[in-house]
């Protein structure tokens, strides 16, 4: 839905960075620095992490189109034993 909101309402601290929407009625209060981040393994890599998040939120199939710069990209999606590559190429 689209609404027109008061630009001159106030803002929560955070602009609901990392929160989920609200209608201002529950508050989202910001966590404290590195709270619950678990440090990475030398191994993790963006692509490893966004492959098993795509499975882990019930995607299994991903369609793909190999290019000069997504080719690292795509070897952690084909990697991951959840997801089909389906390449448009």
């Amino acid at each position: 839905d689209t609404s027109i909101i008061d630009m001159n309402s106030e803002w929560p601290a955070n602009n609901d960075v990392g929160c989920p929407p609200s209608n201002k009625s529950v508050a989202c209060p910001l966590p404290s620095e590195h709270a619950g981040v678990a440090p990475m393994a030398p191994s993790s890599t963006l692509g490893r992490h966004l492959a098993r998040r795509l499975v882990e939120v019930g995607i299994s199939d991903v369609f793909s189109v190999p290019g000069d710069f997504n080719l690292t990209l795509l070897d952690h999606l084909l990697a991951e034993p959840g997801l089909n590559l389906i390449g448009c190429c």
